[in-house]
C-alpha cells in the first residue's frame, strides 16, 4: 500500500517535471529497494539539476496540483546540500528535493539510470553512486543499506569509480571498511589508493 502511494505520488512530480524539461533522479529508500531487498520507507527522495527560476516554476506547478511547501522560505540546507520539503496532503507523503550544485551532485543527476518501476519509467540513482551518497551521510540505517547494495550488485558495481569518487570525498576509509567486512575485493586491475 505504502509503495502505490509512493509512486503515484511520483507520478504526479515526474509528469509535472517532464513538461518542464527537468530530470528528477529517485535517491533514498526507493532507490535502495531497486538495487538490495525492499525495506519500508515512508518518504520520497530526489534531487534535479535545476536553476533557481526553473524550481520557482517548478514549484508553483506543483502547489496547483496538491503539493504544499514553506512559500516563505522553501530552500533549506542539510549537510552543505540545498533542498525542498514538498508534502502531498491527498496521501500525506513528503518529498524532499535536492537541488544539484556540486559537481558530484550533478554528476549524480548524470550518471542516473532509467529504469521500470511497475508501469512507471523513472530516472534512479546509480548503485555507486547511492553507496556513495549513504556514506556521507553515515547514519546506522545507511550503512546497513550499503552493506546490502554491495553483496547484491558486486558483480556489477563499477569499483574504480567508487574508489576514486570515495576518496575524492573523503570517505574511502568507510567504503574499504565495509568492503573488508564483507570480504570484498577491489578487482586485480584496479589500484586500491587511487587518486582523482
Amino acid at each position: 500500500m505504502t509503495k502505490n502511494i509512493l509512486l503515484e505520488t511520483l507520478v504526479k512530480i515526474v509528469s509535472i517535471a517532464q513538461d518542464r524539461k527537468i530530470k528528477i533522479v529517485i535517491m533514498g529508500g526507493l532507490a535502495t529497494s531497486v538495487y538490495s531487498p525492499p525495506r519500508a520507507t515512508f518518504d520520497i527522495d530526489c534531487i534535479a539539476n535545476i536553476d533557481e527560476e526553473g524550481l520557482f516554476d517548478f514549484l508553483g506547478a506543483l502547489y496547483k496540483k496538491g503539493f504544499t511547501y514553506d512559500k516563505e522560505n522553501p530552500i533549506k540546507i542539510i549537510q552543505g546540500l540545498p533542498f525542498v520539503t514538498l508534502y502531498y496532503s491527498k496521501f500525506k507523503v513528503y518529498v524532499d528535493l535536492f537541488l544539484a550544485r556540486s559537481d558530484f551532485q550533478i554528476q549524480i543527476v548524470n550518471r542516473s539510470r532509467s529504469v521500470k518501476v511497475d508501469a512507471l519509467r523513472l530516472n534512479i540513482i546509480s548503485p555507486e553512486d547511492l553507496v556513495l551518497v549513504k556514506l556521507l551521510t553515515g547514519r546506522s540505517k545507511d550503512t546497513e543499506d550499503i552493506r546490502q547494495i554491495l553483496v547484491e550488485n558486486a558483480d556489477k558495481l563499477d569499483f574504480e569509480y567508487l574508489n576514486r569518487c570515495s576518496n575524492n570525498l573523503g570517505v574511502n576509509v568507510f567504503l574499504q571498511d565495509e568492503m573488508n567486512s564483507l570480504r570484498i575485493n577491489f578487482p586485480k586491475s584496479q589500484s586500491r589508493g587511487k587518486q582523482g
